[in-house]
């Protein structure tokens, strides 16, 4: 009688044990949409000499697993081990944080919670084929140093930045303040950074080798930039650009004081982008006449101050459709971005 009392008092412990599990752990909704959606660099496409790629995939088929803390962020970001990386709890410090990402991985937030606060993600040289999507990053506004970037990529290959909001903060346009919201460059490349939102900042995006006279990083890296919403960004949104293939279109700026930099050997071919308030500045091009530039279709249209226009067309690269200036607009204030409901992607 003695033994079954035991018996019956340990299962009794097991089964309040279970019973007291957080109900909804591991259970966060997500928009789990793989790779629909995915246009340009990052998806299949060909470079110059007509050699084709492969299309991003991230975690595709990996272990789903859901994260609520710094720890466990740095754990799952880590390695060549295919997941899917599901922020279901905001996460935030009150310093600066950088975690390292490795390679295979999709990193989504949940639609409930999704914003990371005060962490930076940085490349290592085992990173590639990664997915970051429905995510927001905050940062305080006295992290503002020179390398003090939300994502800092630098190498391997295959990146997409889909429906992330990098949401900035307040700042003087004669500041101190050198921080910027995204560095691609060095030798990253095939990049896709599509549906996303960019604001309050007074530096944007940099792509490229940050510095002129670096020939041998002349080709790299191939970004395509479309449907992305740049909002009170003061300069570099869409950003500068060295070096590489930029193919830019349907985006949407307002509120800016210089948009696009046309930096040392950059080929951008600009397509059906709006530019809002700012343009009448005259200073939606920062030529500083060592790349190409062509510009088709944009709103206001563009021409190049002092580069010539670029040859190059990212139709031999990839097939992709293009919208009208108008309806960039319209779409990005809708939908680039987080969202707490669904994603709905530009063509």
């Amino acid at each position: 009688m003695k033994k079954f009392s035991l018996l019956l008092l340990a299962v009794t412990l097991l089964l309040l044990t279970v019973s007291t599990a957080p109900a909804t752990y591991g259970a966060a909704s997500y928009p789990n949409t793989g790779t629909n959606g995915l246009t340009g660099f990052a998806g299949n496409a060909k470079n110059e000499n007509g050699a084709s790629k492969s299309a991003t995939t991230g975690g595709r088929n990996g272990q789903v697993v859901y994260v609520s803390n710094l720890n466990d962020l740095r754990t799952h970001m880590a390695g060549s081990t295919a997941k899917i990386v599901v922020v279901e709890q905001n996460i935030s410090s009150s310093s600066l944080q950088k975690v390292e990402f490795g390679s295979n991985k999709t990193l989504v937030g949940s639609f409930d919670k999704h914003t990371l606060t005060n962490i930076h993600f940085r490349s290592t040289s085992g990173s590639s084929n990664v997915i970051f999507q429905n995510l927001t990053f905050n940062h305080s506004a006295n992290i503002n140093a020179n390398d003090d970037i939300q994502m800092y990529i630098t190498s391997g290959s295959n990146y997409w930045i889909d429906h992330v909001t990098f949401s900035g903060h307040s700042y003087s346009s004669g500041g101190s303040d050198l921080d910027k919201l995204l560095y691609v460059g060095d030798r990253a490349d095939y990049i896709t950074i599509s549906n996303s939102k960019f604001a309050n900042h007074k530096y944007g995006i940099i792509l490229g080798h940050p510095n002129d006279g670096n020939s041998s990083y002349n080709g790299v890296p191939h970004v395509t930039m479309s449907n992305n919403y740049f909002e009170n960004l003061y300069v570099r949104g869409p950003g500068l650009m060295r070096y590489g293939y930029f193919h830019i279109k349907n985006n949407y700026a307002n509120n800016f004081n210089q948009a696009i930099t046309i930096g040392e050997k950059a080929r951008i071919y600009s397509e059906n982008n709006y530019f809002g308030a700012g343009a009448e500045k005259g200073g939606i091009l920062d030529d500083k006449g060592k790349g190409e530039f062509t510009d088709t279709g944009s709103t206001p249209a563009l021409s190049s101050k002092v580069s010539p226009k670029t040859n190059w067309r990212p139709s031999s690269n990839y097939s992709y459709q293009v919208e009208s200036a108008a309806y960039a607009r319209e779409f990005v204030t809708k939908y680039a971005g987080s969202s707490n409901t669904t994603l709905v992607f530009g063509k």
